[in-house]
């Protein structure tokens, strides 16, 4: 009598033994007596978006291409990405976390390692103030005098 194998189809996270993630649509394929998880990411179009979170990004009018960190409510344009297939073993799978494709989509578009290029920044921030790694655009002194005062009630 032949033995039924499980079979797996359906969005997910892909979670990898050394920190490594696919996520897309999986589905178990059988090649003789090996089996492999086959995921399947979908195409991704160029677009424009506001960002919901402070991420690192560059000026496409800026030569020098220099990361700064930007902040929410900037207006980011990303690349797009052609689809592709990944076939994964078992054995490197750390856990596989079935999903919407709703969900799935948001991992892609939030893990994807893809420049995101500024298009716009929010109102009230001036581009020159923005440094590296600071999301406000302030230039520190606001922490400077907070720890001015926490020395004067020390010493």
């Amino acid at each position: 009598m032949a033995e039924q194998q499980a079979h797996f189809e359906g969005w997910a996270v892909v979670e990898l033994f050394g920190h490594g993630k696919a996520t897309g649509f999986v589905t178990t394929e059988y090649y003789g007596a090996a089996c492999l998880f086959r995921v399947d990411t979908p195409e991704r179009e160029e677009r424009e978006y506001i960002l919901e979170r402070p991420e690192y990004g560059r000026s496409a009018e800026d030569n020098r291409f220099s990361e700064r960190l930007l902040p929410v409510g900037t207006k980011v344009k990303r690349p797009g990405t052609p689809a592709r297939t990944r076939l994964v073993g078992p054995s490197s799978i750390f856990a596989l976390n079935p999903c919407t494709e709703e969900a799935a989509r948001r991992v892609i578009e939030r893990d994807e390692a893809r420049p995101l290029i500024l298009v716009e920044l929010p109102k009230n921030i001036k581009p020159e103030t923005l440094l590296a790694g600071d999301p406000e655009g302030d230039d520190g002194e606001e922490e400077q005098e907070d720890c001015e005062r926490e020395e004067e009630t020390i010493g």
